[in-house]
């Protein structure tokens, strides 16, 4: 990764910068309103949503891209457990990864997605879940790349029901790499 750019924990002054990000590429692509991540309540505090809950283990993490030069938060992503999902294996949910049209193209999908990969892992997850739309290709085509397969129906219940692309991949195998 160039040194221009970081990935690193989320912190309490980086919410205002990801909702602005978050909203800019989803009025991009047309996915605002009831159904799509635009109307998930924790846009208004993403630090405190990806905050571990007083006294529970650990089940969640978020990460930025942030510009090393200007402190500017250009993107990120994260994992929290998949709300509603009653399945055998332990999933969490690839959650909120979106980026500055500056980063796209240019490796950090992968890398924030492996750094993903690794933590979700680390806390005992067997499986990623996402929710997507078709006019994400290129990111369809990273996350397949990556791993992940889709489904003919969603898991869980993400509140996101405007999404029809529902994918899923094992944590137990290692993340491919992109050529």
């Amino acid at each position: 990764m160039s040194s221009l750019f970081q990935i690193r924990p989320i912190e309490p002054q980086d919410s205002v910068q990801l909702q602005s990000v978050i909203l800019s590429v989803l009025t991009e692509l047309k996915c605002v309103g009831p159904g799509y991540a635009s109307s998930d309540p924790e846009l208004q505090d993403l630090y405190a949503a990806y905050q571990q809950p007083a006294h529970q283990a650990p089940d969640r993490g978020y990460w930025v891209i942030q510009e090393q030069a200007t402190g500017r938060v250009l993107g990120g992503g994260g994992f929290a457990p998949l709300k509603g999902y009653t399945g055998s294996e332990k999933t969490c949910e690839l959650q909120k990864v979106y980026f500055h049209p500056i980063l796209r193209g240019r490796g950090f999908g992968r890398k924030l997605l492996e750094k993903n990969f690794r933590e979700a892992q680390a806390l005992g997850y067997q499986q990623m879940y996402l929710e997507t739309v078709g006019v994400m290709t290129n990111a369809i085509a990273m996350y397949e790349k990556l791993g992940f397969q889709r489904l003919e129906d969603r898991l869980g219940n993400t509140g996101h029901a405007s999404c029809h692309i529902f994918m899923k991949r094992s944590l137990e195998k290692p993340a491919l790499v992109l050529a």
